[in-house]
């Protein structure tokens, strides 16, 4: 199996034919074909990694303590949210991650008016203009820690 730069030099130039090589092709030309089956996924995450396009960031360890804590709170909420609580705080605090966990929003601004909304109701009247990012940034982002579009609450 050809890897990093031997890899991504024939699939280069496979493709770079007058007539682009199939994908088939290509893979078995690399030497991803293990008894007589293309091993696609093998093949894309070798050709991600020497393109550096592969996430390899590392999940964080779970001591043995927390494994129990750690694993519920993963399938209740979801894996990515968990960690990036574990990484902002520490796995010590996953007994406190259900009072702090506000949600996952697509930015700052959409957290700000959503907890506006939940916290004051839709009676704002429409001749009023609100920046939500602007209340972010001067009333929320004291209180709440936003991470990779997970929000948890500081005030714990």
């Amino acid at each position: 199996m050809l890897t990093g730069n031997d890899l991504l030099t024939l699939v280069n130039e496979m493709q770079a034919q007058e007539t682009p090589a199939k994908m088939s092709e290509i893979v078995r030309a690399c030497g991803y074909e293990i008894d007589g089956k293309l091993k696609y996924t093998q093949f894309y995450t070798e050709l991600l990694d020497v393109k550096g396009l592969l996430d390899k960031t590392p999940e964080p360890e779970i001591s043995e303590e927390y494994q129990k804590t750690y694993g519920r709170l993963c399938g209740d909420y979801g894996q990515d949210a968990v960690d990036t609580f574990v990484e902002i705080y520490s796995e010590e605090d996953l007994d406190n991650f259900e009072d702090v966990y506000q949600g996952q929003y697509e930015s700052e601004r959409y957290f700000a008016e959503q907890f506006t909304t939940d916290v004051y109701g839709l009676d704002i009247p429409s001749f009023v203009i609100v920046d939500w990012q602007a209340t972010w940034d001067q009333g929320l982002r004291y209180d709440y820690e936003f991470q990779d579009g997970f929000v948890f609450s500081k005030n714990w």
